[in-house]
């Protein structure tokens, strides 16, 4: 049996998650799937800006809740890579960010980046 990929094995964007969300709503409604991908676009860059200034600020409660919000959402849209680092986030914040969570934080910031290029192309896609 193969062991799972970790985190830096996986694609940015996982083409079978994504494709269980196009056939969720189907082909043929191609409005839905762009309205999907900007909520998520728009939502996660808000996640990832509370991050930031949560960090900054040292409310720890706040920085767990938003990685732990953007693991799930990430996963769901296949940025695998991203829900990987979230969830090291949320382990980090819960124990009050004993190790760097900081590196973290730039790590989510720049893997969030990445995905949102593949989703922002994939929406455009969809939009034509």
């Amino acid at each position: 049996m193969s062991e799972a990929p970790t985190g830096k094995e996986l694609p940015v964007i996982n083409e079978d998650a994504l494709q269980a969300i196009v056939e969720m709503f189907g082909d043929d409604d191609p409005e839905a799937i762009v309205e999907l991908l900007d909520t998520f676009l728009s939502e996660s860059a808000i996640q990832v800006r509370t991050m930031q200034t949560s960090l900054a600020s040292g409310d720890m409660e706040s920085l767990h809740r938003m990685a732990h919000s953007l693991k799930s959402s990430s996963a769901t849209f296949g940025a695998g890579r991203l829900s990987s680092q979230c969830a090291q986030l949320e382990r980090l914040a819960k124990d009050g960010c004993q190790g760097d969570c900081e590196a973290v934080v730039h790590q989510i910031v720049a893997e969030h980046d990445q995905a949102c290029i593949v989703l922002r192309d994939l929406r455009t896609a969809y939009a034509q």
